[in-house]
């Protein structure tokens, strides 16, 4: 793909919050990508470090880089809306602030949507590093539609970071995030996606991902799989989607680990799980 303005522009959403030490690394992996038409729409979810000074300075380097804040913290839905309602792009791919892009990411991924018009969701692997860059692991999500959907009762098979959605295939009144879900708004999304395209991962690890002592994930597991048992539910009684039984029992043990055990056990055995799955 060597001529960028032939293909479809790409809207890179990216909300910030307290990300002053990360930050500069994740906006020159986004701005350095091979693929070049891109917009950058990052919005600042009411920091209190200097975020937003970081982004104003980038945005002045580089006129692609449209800069937002919300007035207060309103959360990562209503942060991700803000973005999606400036945003101009066929095209959207979703980006944490914490992350650093592989210098091909959009590229490859839009070769994918342009060889695949039937597939509206994409995602791609990940490696894993630690606060210092370090590289700590990786994953291995499935790459197929047909797995990718069997897999989401159980874990989420495509990664927010890496997802990128062909809009012009998508309802408008269906791309939003619920901004009544703290996390797994990407995953609500998801599920609201099955019926209208085929999801896909790529073999190629697109993102180095960050994985930070103090995330939310890691330090309120319990709170988080609440709201992902909250988001299944809703896909089987208001979307009509049928998780595979090996699925439901995996669920069941999952509430079982979140509701009853220690948090730091918890997060042990999640983790455990969650390298048996996607690891490498």
């Amino acid at each position: 793909m060597k001529k960028s303005h032939d293909y479809p522009k790409v809207s890179i959403i990216i909300p910030v919050y307290n990300m002053e030490k990360y930050l500069g690394k994740c906006l020159e992996s986004v701005i350095n990508q091979t693929y070049t038409n891109i917009e950058i729409i990052a919005v600042d979810d009411g920091s209190e470090d200097n975020s937003i000074e970081i982004l104003n300075e980038y945005s002045k380097k580089d006129q692609r880089i449209k800069v937002y804040q919300n007035e207060v913290n309103r959360g990562v839905s209503h942060t991700l809306n803000h973005a999606l309602k400036y945003s101009t792009g066929q095209i959207v791919a979703r980006m944490d602030s914490d992350n650093i892009m592989v210098e091909d990411r959009i590229e490859k991924q839009v070769a994918y949507l342009m060889e695949n018009p039937e597939c509206i969701v994409v995602g791609g692997q990940e490696t894993y590093i630690d606060e210092d860059d370090k590289i700590i692991g990786g994953t291995r999500f499935p790459l197929s539609d047909k797995e990718i959907k069997r897999k989401f009762f159980s874990f989420q098979p495509i990664a927010d970071p890496t997802s990128m959605y062909n809009r012009s295939k998508i309802p408008s009144e269906v791309f939003y995030f619920d901004e009544s879900l703290t996390v797994a708004e990407g995953l609500d999304l998801y599920f609201r996606l099955f019926k209208y395209g085929k999801f896909a991962n790529i073999e190629d690890s697109i993102i180095l991902y960050r994985q930070r002592q103090g995330s939310l994930i890691s330090t309120d597991i319990k709170r988080t799989f609440k709201f992902i048992s909250i988001v299944r539910k809703r896909a089987k009684k208001q979307y009509g989607i049928r998780p595979p039984f090996m699925a439901g029992i995996i669920n069941f043990c999952q509430k079982i680990i979140t509701s009853i055990l220690p948090i730091w056990v918890a997060v042990k055995i999640n983790d455990i799980i969650k390298k048996l799955t996607v690891k490498v």
